[in-house]
């Protein structure tokens, strides 16, 4: 082995309990992070034209404006509403839906804060 091997070897070990620490120390959330994450459930998950549809969401922060969107996936979404988070940030919206709209999937989306706290859920309006 070569000196400037050995030297390598003894720094690749000097610095692998510094990395186990630092790997076995759990990472600071910051202050403002909310442990938990949002969710979003429509039901029915399948609803005709001039029907309803409920908007569950939970883990939102609490006593917050939330704005609600939906639209086709992977295009642009428009407004259906909005709800207001209760102390567990929970909240619950029915949406009607047109009796004229179009059989297809949407996806609904609950937003806050700009919309850096969201949630997603989709759901059918079929033919009748």
């Amino acid at each position: 082995m070569t000196a400037s091997m050995r030297c390598t070897a003894l720094v690749a070990l000097a610095l692998l309990p510094a990395a186990a620490v630092a790997a076995a120390r759990p990472a600071t959330p910051p202050a403002h992070a909310d442990e938990r994450t949002p969710t979003l459930v429509a039901t029915p998950t399948a609803v005709e034209a001039g029907g309803s549809v409920t908007l569950t969401g939970t883990g939102f922060p609490r006593n917050v404006h939330v704005s609600l969107t939906a639209g086709p996936p992977h295009a642009e979404a428009s407004r259906i509403g909005g709800a207001t988070t209760g102390r567990r940030g929970r909240f619950v919206a029915t949406i009607r839906i047109r009796p004229n709209s179009s059989a297809g999937t949407l996806v609904a989306v609950a937003c806050h804060d700009s919309c850096r706290v969201k949630a997603s859920a989709r759901f059918r309006i079929v033919a009748p």
